[in-house]
């Protein structure tokens, strides 16, 4: 498990894609549709392993289902099983995306974080 993803709350998408990508120098590693007019958007350092998400946020965030950090995982059915076994809560679910596997942990202190897997996960838990 590693991070993969941080999410930088922004409130112009392509005024941030600009500035990470031509003023740093960074790669656009991502630009899908998320439905209803949103976009999942990543840049990252070249070569870098973790990336930011950049995500129009609201004034108004529902921290039950914010995710800030989203680990790295190679089977989100597998990860979320051993983090059960722990006593971490996984509050959403595993489950196939169009993206790959996706779940979502809360921990000690109330912070919600995904899990991601590159591919459709194993089996449903």
């Amino acid at each position: 498990m590693y991070i993969s993803v941080v999410t930088l709350p922004v409130s112009d998408i392509d005024r941030a894609i600009d500035f990470y990508t031509k003023t740093l120098g960074w790669e656009k590693t991502m630009d899908a549709p998320m439905g209803e007019g949103m976009r999942w958007v990543t840049v990252a350092p070249k070569g870098g392993q973790a990336s930011f998400t950049l995500s129009v946020v609201d004034e108004v965030v529902d921290p039950e289902n914010f995710v800030r950090v989203i680990f790295e995982v190679d089977d989100v059915n597998t990860a979320c099983k051993d983090l059960q076994s722990r006593g971490v809560a996984v509050t959403d679910g595993p489950r196939t995306e169009p993206w790959g596997g996706w779940a979502m942990i809360k921990d000690s202190e109330g912070n919600v974080h995904g899990l991601h897997s590159p591919a459709p996960v194993s089996s449903v838990m």
